[in-house]
This record gives C-alpha cells, structure tokens and sequence, in this order.
C-alpha cells in the first residue's frame, strides 16, 4: 500500500505540508480565538504568511498568538469570521440551487427512478453544500462511495477532509487514495487506525496498533469491534479486501478548491492538490482584519464618557473606604475646587469622552476586506457591499460577475467528481443491493442550474417594459420569464394566455348583419321621394 508499512511514522511525512496547511486553514475556518491564540503562540508554527518563523520579525506580523502587551493586563482580541464567511459563500454560490442529476435519454425508465431515489433528494444536496464549504476551506475534499444495508438500501457519497487522505496520482490521474481513521482506545498510550485504500475495483483494509508517531504493527481486523464485522476476502497478493463488482472504476474522486496551486506547483506529489480560499497570501490580510476590529471596540470601550469632580462633592464612605459619587462609578480623578466670581469656592465637574473613529476603522477594514474578496474571486456584492445607494436586479447580476466566473469554474470541478462517483455508486448498488439496483449503460449527466440570474420581480419588470413598447411576442415574453420550460409548456402557456386576450367585435350599426323590420318601412307621405309617391295608372 504505497509507502504506508508497519512501524512507519505517523502521520506520514509524504503529507505533513498538506497538515500543516489544512491545520492553519481549520483554525480560521473555526475562528475560536483561543485556537488562534494557541495556534500561533506555540513555538515553530507558521507565521501569518504561511512560511516558518524565523526570529521577532515573523512573530511581530501576527495579530495572535502575542500574549505579553506590555502593561502586563492580557490583549483583548475580537476576531472578524471573515475566512468562515467566504467558505460559506463559496458553498451558497455552488450549491444552494443543487445540480440535478439525469441518466441518458436511451436508458430504461427505472434507471432515472433509481437516480432520483438516491441522488436527487434533500439529503445528497445538504452533502454536497457540506463538500463545498469543506473545500473551500481545507484546499479540497475527497468523495467517496459508502453504503450499509443496515442504515440504507443504497449507496451513498462520503465527502472526507483531505488530511485524512493520502493519494496516489499516475500522470496526473488518480489512480488509489487511503483513508485512515483512529478508533476508539482503553489505553491513552495505544493509538488503533483503521485505513481503506480505494484501489480499481476494490477497498483494502487494514486496522495497526500503534502511537501517536508510529503507525504500529498490523492486527487482524477482527482484533477491534468496528472492523470485526467488514465481509473482506483475501487476496492473491496477501490484503483484506472487498470487491466492487466494478473491475473498471475506482469508488473515489478528489475535488480541489482552485488550481493550479503556486504553494505546492513544484511538488510532484502534492501538483494535483488545489488551494484553499484561506491562501498563505491571504492570512496576514485576516490577522490585520482581526486588528482593526479589536481596535474599533478598544475604542468603544475608551469612548466611555468619565467625569472628573473636586473632593467635596464626593461622597464619604467611611474611614479607609474613600469617596464616592454615585453615577455608576463614573468617577475616576478628584480636582481640587476653583474661585468663582464672587469670590467664594465652588466644586466643579470636568466630563471627559474620547472620541469614537467609527468611520475610520469601518474604511480600514473595508479596505481589508475588498482585497480578500478580490484575491479569493468573488464580488463585493455577493458579500454584501455595495457602493450605491439603489440599483436594479439586473444592474446587482452584473456586478457579481466575479462571483459567477469564480463559482463556475469550481463547478467544473465538482461536476467532473460528481459525474463520476454518481455513475460508480449507482453501478455498485446493482451488486450491493440487486433487488432495488438497476442496470446502468452509460454514464450519468450533471445538470448544473443557472449561477445568476435575474429575480422575478426584475423579469416582470422588463416583460412590463417590453409590452408597454410592444417590442416583442407573446412567445419571446413567456420563454424569457420561464427559462426552465420546455417548448410544449411555452406553447400551452402562449395558447392560454392568447384565449385569455381574446375579444369578440361587435357588429358596426347598420352593417349587413343587422337585423331588417320589413313590415314597419313606410315613411309619413311628406317624407316620400317623387318617386316613392308616384302611382302606376
């Protein structure tokens, strides 16, 4: 299995930089400020430009992780979630209208149920929004076929962190991954691992004993109750494995964030690996977002107004407990008393309030923020912010033009990997569960909906327009405002509405259509023509 042996160090050393990375990316994408605090406090971490520390400069750089301020009081730091909130962008941008996915038009009828049953529900979307968040966290995510007759009749698409992966890639394909998990343990000293190397046709397992820093030495899957139960079988070359019943495929697929990644480009092991929304080039810009936050409520909490007042207007609270005057503690500094005009002395009050620069911390960190969102490929309008005051639903479509382009491209990504697990788990639930499986000839689509798009209320608006100007059809109106429909539902659509515009004419007075009175025709004898006067003699 690769590299990975019996008493090798652990984790392996061939995928210590992607820990390490992934390590820094989770504590941003979690924002817990002790972890910030423990994370770039503790000795040899990376420094907030991704490199190793090397003297009081790199420590100077970073926000966190300095607890000596000087005065000897601990720093008081706020932390903006500005790495999570792109993450959850990245995921809303790709999957809040999931993909739906289709069998080939020549396939039999029940092969679509089938899809529908297993990929085209809540259930396998909600994943696939976690796989996105997930990637653009951590640099990528693996999927990966699972299935258990005592939890579903079907399989299903596992989404895995890539720190608990280790792959392998033959001229830039994938051609195996291991995953490994620690199970539970009695004993705090023994570390149990449990790993599944996906390889063409079939899943290796393996369970060692070991440490914290050492794999251990391989057991018998039976020597631990959550792999006592997998059906493997032996193989000819000596590994615990289960078989597929698909010779052809591998049950797994790696999705990367972007690529190609700089950090990693020249690493042959690590080239096909994608980079994280959470770059190395993009972290100190976090640690200074964290600055002007912390500094804006440093501020609020010095704008607290204070009032200094003499000592006779204190109150006395009693031998050794000092003066005081009542307002909520307000009172910090006591002045002596002043000469008025007349003469006589007179306590005073001097209120004190510093300022509060709301406006120039709110530009700093805008500023910040902006370069996050450019280097990350999204619109400041996807996040939120806008420089007008009012604009149109088609003018905000045009503005997040980033956003699309960016959301597009890791769609390509995921459709590839989606395309492809899709195919192998439904191909596999024919040989796991054959009852409900069905036979599958070619390989399933991925129908991606619209990444931008106007709303309706803005689709209306331009219908209205166009039927004020009458400048277009009743067919172009309804094919514009449903873009989903096929041509036989625009057509009823166009039918429909032109019955409803249908309007009888009513016959013009005195048209052929009247009807005639031919028995009441006779004018008064003063009103007759010479003609209609004369008689025949």
């Amino acid at each position: 299995m690769s590299s990975i042996r019996p008493g090798v160090a652990w984790p392996p050393p061939e995928l210590a930089k992607v820990t390490a990375r992934v390590d820094e990316c989770r504590v941003w994408w979690e924002g817990n400020p002790e972890k910030l605090d423990t994370f770039y406090g503790a000795t040899g971490r990376t420094s907030p430009s991704g490199q190793p520390q090397r003297g009081f400069r790199a420590a100077w750089d970073a926000f966190w992780g300095k607890n000596n301020t000087g005065t000897g009081e601990a720093p008081r730091r706020l932390h903006a979630p500005i790495a999570a909130d792109i993450a959850q962008l990245s995921a809303a941008c790709l999957f809040s209208k999931p993909p739906t996915i289709l069998a080939a038009d020549d396939e039999a009828d029940d092969v679509q149920v089938r899809v529908d049953d297993l990929y085209n529900v809540p259930r396998f979307h909600s994943g696939l929004y976690t796989a996105g968040e997930k990637a653009s966290a951590l640099t990528g995510v693996y999927g990966r076929v699972a299935w258990d007759d005592k939890i579903q009749q079907g399989t299903w698409i596992e989404w895995i962190a890539p720190d608990c992966a280790i792959p392998t890639w033959s001229r830039g394909r994938l051609r195996a991954v291991t995953f490994f998990t620690e199970l539970e343990s009695d004993d705090d000293r023994v570390v149990w691992r449990h790993l599944e190397r996906y390889e063409m046709g079939r899943i290796v397992h393996e369970l060692y004993k070991g440490t914290a820093d050492n794999l251990g030495r391989l057991e018998t899957l039976k020597a631990h109750e959550a792999t006592e139960d997998i059906p493997v079988q032996l193989g000819s070359d000596g590994f615990s494995y289960v078989d597929l019943g698909i010779p052809d495929m591998l049950a797994v697929d790696y999705v990367p964030n972007k690529l190609p990644n700089p950090e990693w480009d020249n690493d042959p092991k690590l080239c096909n690996l994608g980079g994280s929304d959470i770059a190395p080039d993009i972290i100190p810009l976090y640690h200074q977002i964290d600055r002007v936050y912390s500094s804006l409520m440093r501020d609020v909490r010095l704008s607290a107004m204070k009032v200094f007042a003499s000592a006779s207007i204190l109150q006395n609270r009693g031998p050794g407990s000092g003066l005081l005057l009542p307002e909520e503690q307000e009172m910090f500094t006591q002045l002596g008393q002043m000469m008025a005009k007349e003469g006589d002395m007179e306590s005073i009050f001097q209120p004190y309030q510093p300022a509060m620069r709301v406006l120039e911390h709110d530009q700093a960190g805008e500023i910040l923020v902006r370069e996050v969102l450019r280097r990350t490929g999204y619109s400041p309008v996807s996040f939120g912010m806008s420089d007008e005051v009012a604009q149109t639903a088609t003018e905000a479509v045009g503005k997040k033009e980033w956003t699309v382009i960016t959301t597009e491209g890791k769609a390509r990504y995921f459709g590839t990997a989606i395309q492809h697990l899709t195919t192998a788990a439904l191909r596999i639930d024919k040989v796991k569960f054959p009852k409900l499986g069905v036979e599958l000839h070619e390989p399933l689509d991925v129908d991606w909906p619209p990444f931008a798009q106007e709303s309706d209320l803005s689709r209306a608006q331009t219908v209205q327009a166009w039927e004020t100007g009458r400048s277009a059809s009743t067919r172009t109106k309804v094919r514009y405002l449903h873009q989903d429909w096929t041509e036989e539902q625009i057509d009823d659509e166009v039918e429909l509405i032109d019955e409803a515009n249908m309007v009888e004419t009513p016959p013009f007075f005195g048209s052929d259509t009247a009807p005639v009175d031919q028995g009441d025709n006779e004018k008064p004898e003063g009103e007759q023509t010479p003609e209609e006067g004369a008689t025949d003699e």
